[in-house]
């Protein structure tokens, strides 16, 4: 709503795959469970949404500096946190880090293993991009919130 842009939610994610160029902004999640959420998406939606998000018009030409990754950044605490918060209801009371952006060419990423994990792609304004979130309990005392229904995350 914030940005005036209309986003579909177009399926789980099951290619892993590397990209060629982009970014990712990560954020680390705490708690009884623990694990990451990410962002990622292209430098042309990056640039879209400083463009909304600022109430300026920039052409995609405008390259991606520290305010186009500030922005980036910010986008991901809303929505990781909003994802955060739905968590807590099975997970209890959970933390997250303030985002690590990294923005290049041919990059790979992945949680390390154990996380149960879930990638979900979304599509806006004729741009894609995805949030993931991996998670495992962090201690032997989560008892009976050993899986997590919310968003698929016990399926995978």
């Amino acid at each position: 709503m914030m940005l005036d842009m209309e986003v579909e939610y177009t399926g789980l994610i099951s290619d892993l795959s590397s990209s060629e160029s982009g970014l990712i902004s990560l954020i680390g999640i705490t708690g009884d469970w623990g694990g990451s959420g990410s962002f990622c998406c292209t430098p042309a939606l990056a640039t879209l949404l400083y463009s909304r998000m600022l109430g300026v018009d920039v052409t995609e030409t405008r390259g991606i500096d520290d305010d186009v990754l500030d922005v980036v950044a910010e986008v991901t605490n809303m929505m990781i946190g909003n994802i955060k918060n739905a968590l807590e209801v099975v997970t209890g009371p959970l933390a997250i880090s303030v985002p690590t952006v990294i923005h290049g060419r041919n990059f790979q990423f992945r949680n390390a293993s154990g996380l149960r994990g879930v990638a979900m792609g979304f599509s806006g304004e004729g741009h894609i991009f995805e949030v993931r979130i991996g998670l495992a309990p962090t201690s032997d005392s989560v008892g009976a919130r050993n899986r997590i229904p919310v968003l698929g995350l016990a399926h995978i």
